[in-house]
């Protein structure tokens, strides 16, 4: 068996937020979603986080992608990656490209 590459996405605070939109612009389908304040250990929830995302895993078609909040600072910084996006026709880009812009 290969080895399995999966993306973690820390979205610092708008995790939600961003499931969301992969769900309405790509068709994302959440896998599962944990949050702080449901952690069996509870000193892993930074103060006023409880409602955040702690993790979650989601797929876009054939890939997985996992997700949290991480520290909740609300000054997320995406540096350093990029996320391609492939399709099957010219029909489903121009959806994707009007949903996204």
């Amino acid at each position: 068996m290969h080895p399995v590459l999966q993306p973690y996405l820390f979205f610092d605070g708008r995790c939600e937020e961003a499931i969301k939109f992969y769900q309405k612009a790509l068709g994302a389908e959440v896998a599962s979603l944990m949050r702080y304040n449901e952690s069996p250990e509870k000193s892993m929830c930074p103060p006023g986080a409880g409602e955040k995302v702690m993790h979650a895993a989601f797929r876009i078609g054939e890939t997985t992608l996992m997700a949290s909040d991480g520290r909740c600072t609300e000054r997320p910084t995406f540096e350093g990656f990029a996320l391609s996006l492939t399709v099957s026709d010219e029909t489903s880009a121009e959806n994707t490209v009007h949903c996204v812009s």
